[in-house]
């Protein structure tokens, strides 16, 4: 039986528990996790992150993971999945990152918030209910349960096995001497996110920023720092260098994509 950690559920300590997925919100999905994990820990307070990733997007999912990764406080446990390879053989995860933990595929998805912290502690899960699971489910069937009794106290040492070869993406922060990097994420205005960081720019502060051979022009404060319809350079809210359109959308108007190469000259 697994030893769990009482908590006292309190107004000011309570557990939190964070979902991000692909599943979108047409469909029952995401109740019936959440289900699982009102029923494995029922003071947790669960906070949706998104439902919207493109389906099958793990970079996506990655992206958007930093995000919540970076803002919510120590101890939170994150349930995300983006699973295209569900049912197959690879490897479920148990990942401490920033003092939190997530839970999900061994897929690339913690890639992300793994490069921007610092790397962690990754955990093969080797628990398993007493129920075969669904082939096509393990959000509700594997995921939540083991999110839940982490999230009441559970210790990660009685879910799994470590590990030192997580599976990461090929993508990370730009370091400095390149004055390299590419676009990473397309957000809902069609603002362009590339991999790099403000501290690039440093050296650099009178750099031309370049996206496929596009000149945008020199980094920029604000969106109202040029007129309407014009392209510009700015740090977005994550600290990293973004293209975006005043009143525009970068994706439409400059058809920039995920994966299109931005310089600093």
């Amino acid at each position: 039986m697994l030893r769990r950690r009482s908590r006292r559920a309190t107004s000011n300590n309570r557990p939190i528990i964070t979902l991000l997925s692909d599943f979108g919100l047409a469909d029952s999905y995401v109740a019936a996790m959440k289900a699982v994990l009102i029923r494995e820990c029922p003071e947790a307070r669960l906070i949706d992150i998104t439902h919207q990733v493109p389906r099958h997007d793990v970079l996506c999912g990655s992206i958007t993971l930093e995000r919540a990764v970076d803002g919510f406080p120590s101890g939170t446990v994150h349930l995300a999945v983006v699973d295209p390879g569900v049912g197959s053989d690879r490897r479920l995860l148990i990942a401490r990152i920033n003092q939190q933990l997530v839970v999900g595929p061994d897929n690339g998805l913690i890639t992300w918030p793994w490069r921007m912290h610092g790397g962690g502690d990754a955990l093969e899960l080797t628990w398993r209910p007493k129920r075969t699971p669904s082939h096509t489910f393990h959000g509700r069937d594997i995921f939540a349960p083991v999110a839940g009794q982490l999230a009441a106290g559970t210790p990660i040492e009685e879910l799994g096995r470590p590990i030192d070869d997580p599976v990461l993406l090929d993508i990370a922060p730009a370091n400095e001497p390149t004055g390299r990097g590419r676009v990473i994420h397309l957000d809902h205005f069609g603002n362009a996110t590339t991999n790099i960081p403000v501290e690039v720019l440093g050296p650099k502060p009178q750099a031309t920023v370049h996206v496929n051979r596009r000149t945008i022009g020199k980094l920029k404060k604000t969106y109202w720092d040029v007129p309407p319809g014009k392209p510009l350079a700015l740090i977005g809210s994550s600290g990293l260098l973004e293209i975006a359109v005043r009143d525009g959308s970068a994706k439409e108007d400059l058809k920039v994509r995920v994966g299109d190469e931005v310089e600093l000259r």
